[in-house]
């Protein structure tokens, strides 16, 4: 015959390791348990790096104003035409390099410094 007291036993042991399977564990009062590290844990990166894609189109607008500063208007646009009668690849990159309104204040603002 078992032993009742066994059977608790087992029973708690049993509890215990369903806790420990959990992530959970038996901490000291005044400790830093598992839960104060989980909540700590670094977040989920996002898919998308929002702040890189918005420094790279910055950069794209203060190249284009520098280049637009630097040569001037007539210059800047006889060569992006130039471009724009070329390959596909020259097309998208006159596409890209077209002063818009933001390339021409940029440039507009580096000028006294370049001259």
């Amino acid at each position: 015959m078992r032993d009742p007291q066994f059977n608790e036993f087992e029973k708690r042991l049993h509890r215990i390791d369903q806790i420990h399977q959990a992530g959970g564990a038996f901490e000291a009062s005044g400790s830093l348990g598992r839960s104060y590290f989980d909540s700590v844990r670094p977040k989920a990166r996002r898919t998308i790096p929002l702040r890189g894609i918005a420094l790279l189109l910055a950069g794209v607008l203060l190249f284009k104003g520098l280049m637009l500063a630097e040569v001037g208007q007539e210059d800047y646009t006889a060569r992006v035409t130039s471009l724009a009668e070329g390959s596909v690849f020259e097309q998208i990159g006159a596409w890209v390099m077209h002063a818009d309104p933001a390339t021409q204040m940029i440039a507009r603002m580096i000028w006294p410094l370049l001259h």
